[in-house]
């Protein structure tokens, strides 16, 4: 099997038809089809092929599309990095996943040059909208001069086909590993348990590094409709949602909480006609009923939540359709998949009862990169445990309440408290630290840093928030800095922090 095989019976049985439209541009299923094919035989005529892991670092575009489709034509592995990462992390990974070659574009191309510095296995580093030189390979010369590649590379269920690094405990990001069938599936999965009974234009502004912007990729190819097609933008911007919404009529928006909360608040949401928006998807991040009632009120359309994590390709449950919805309820697992709740034994618990949400099915991730430990932890028993906690009710509705963990969903993103106090911890005028995550109304949760002072230091909390962005990816800085004489701590000398919540 290749994931590729999703596109290609589509334009088999379709034909060439419109896919997305990209700043005004169309591009039509055999038109991104060739460019994919075409990428495929560029990078097998660079050496690279089978197995080899190609990281690509750039905003969403038709040539991300691309990336993913060659990459897997030619039996590599994709390693999808947020262009928005600083230096540091991006680095890590780049050095972690073994990376034989980077495809990025030309304004991020010096932060990716800098990262490379000292890694011996990026062989290549290929450049959207640069140019042959200093050993550098223009994207758009290597597509245009290469013969398309006319097979794909047959490949094992088990293989893998996209490792997207998430946040650990540890702080360092962990490369989970999905195989061309967890993908598959999950994708087929997706589409059905969306319900679709028409065409739809959907607006498509996740990421493509983010597993929840790649499930939406792969279940498009499962459509039957000939008049479905995306927008696809960049970046998000909501003004230009509204604008899209308006000018292509579309009829379905998929994103997180906190595009969502933005979008509510937007004083240009009265300036656009977006009658036409029907169906909103809803993932990533808990969503409250506010949120909820406010949006589909103000905007007369239905919304749809959703529940996944990266370690299950990434969807688990969702909304229907055809059934009724219960406030607070993710909906039930998607076919094919299995959902339990375990005690801290791990023995199942009943309907209604509290636990931790374990998951099984060909959804479920193959494991972490090099980090056979911490697999054998998170899939134990034969049961993905997610570290979140919930119940399921009589009727197979999942209810999440709470999370294990202490991390951090601010805008759909994951973050550990651990990076940020490691950083935290370098400035000198720091003794101790501690970070917790609050709710907050536009991105789910904000970020606050409680800081016990090295005796005899003046220090004020705008010098902690520019200390941390000059370290780390900024918007993982902390909005709020509280100085305090000293951390709650257990007996054994444990840090509170629910004692630390309570405080704000």
């Amino acid at each position: 099997m290749n994931l590729v095989t999703l596109g290609e019976n589509r334009l088999s049985k379709i034909g060439d038809i419109r896919s997305y439209v990209f700043e005004g541009e169309e591009f039509t299923s055999y038109r991104l089809n060739e460019m994919g094919r075409r990428l495929a035989g560029g990078l097998k005529s660079l050496g690279i092929g089978r197995g080899d892991h190609i990281v690509v670092s750039m905003p969403n575009s038709p040539e991300v599309f691309t990336c993913f489709q060659a990459i897997w034509r030619i039996g590599a592995v994709i390693v999808p990095i947020m262009f928005l990462l600083g230096e540091n992390e991006t680095r890590y990974i780049l050095d972690h996943s073994d990376a034989k070659a980077v495809i990025t574009s030309k304004d991020h191309l010096g932060k990716i040059e800098n990262a490379c510095q000292g890694i011996g296995h990026i062989k290549q580093i290929i450049v959207l909208g640069g140019e042959d030189k200093d050993g550098r390979v223009d994207f758009y010369r290597l597509l245009n001069n290469s013969e398309p590649e006319p097979n794909f590379e047959e490949m094992e269920e088990s293989d893998v086909a996209l490792m997207i690094y998430t946040s650990g405990t540890t702080g360092q990001p962990k490369g989970v590993m999905l195989s061309h069938s967890n993908l598959y599936q999950n994708a087929i999965a997706t589409w059905q348990a969306s319900e679709a009974s028409k065409p739809d234009t959907t607006i498509l502004c996740l990421p493509l590094a983010h597993s929840f912007g790649v499930v939406v990729m792969n279940s498009g190819f499962c459509s039957p409709f000939e008049e479905s097609y995306g927008v696809l933008m960049s970046w998000f911007d909501p003004e230009e949602v509204f604008r899209l919404i308006e000018k292509y009529r579309a009829t379905q928006f998929i994103g997180v909480p906190t595009m969502y909360q933005i979008l509510l608040n937007h004083p240009a949401a009265d300036k656009y006609d977006i009658s036409s928006l029907e169906r909103c998807s809803i993932s990533a991040a808990p969503v409250t009923e506010e949120l909820y009632r406010a949006f589909t009120t103000k905007f007369n359309c239905n919304m749809y939540e959703g529940y996944g994590l990266t370690e299950a390709s990434p969807a688990v449950a969702i909304e229907r359709r055809s059934m009724p919805r219960k406030i607070g309820s993710t909906g039930i697992p998607m076919p094919g998949v299995e959902v339990k709740i375990f005690d801290h034994q791990d023995n199942e618990l009943p309907a209604g009862q509290q636990g931790e949400i374990v998951v099984n099915g060909p959804n479920v991730m193959l494991g972490y990169y090099k980090r056979p430990a911490e697999t054998a932890e998170a899939l134990r028993g034969g049961w993905l445990h997610t570290g979140d906690v919930g119940y399921c009710d009589e009727d197979g509705y999942l209810f999440i309440t709470d999370r294990i963990k202490d991390m951090i969903i601010k805008g759909g993103y994951n973050i550990y408290p651990s990076e940020i106090e490691g950083c935290l911890e370098e400035h000198p005028g720091v003794g101790e630290v501690s970070v917790i995550g609050i709710a907050d109304e536009k991105y789910g949760e904000e970020i606050v840093a409680f800081i016990v002072r090295m005796p005899g230091q003046e220090l004020a909390e705008e010098a902690v928030i520019e200390f941390a962005k000059s370290k780390i990816t900024p918007f993982k800085a902390p909005s709020q800095v509280k100085f305090i004489e000293g951390l709650p701590k257990s007996l054994v000398g444990k840090v509170l922090k629910k004692e630390l919540r309570k405080m704000v």
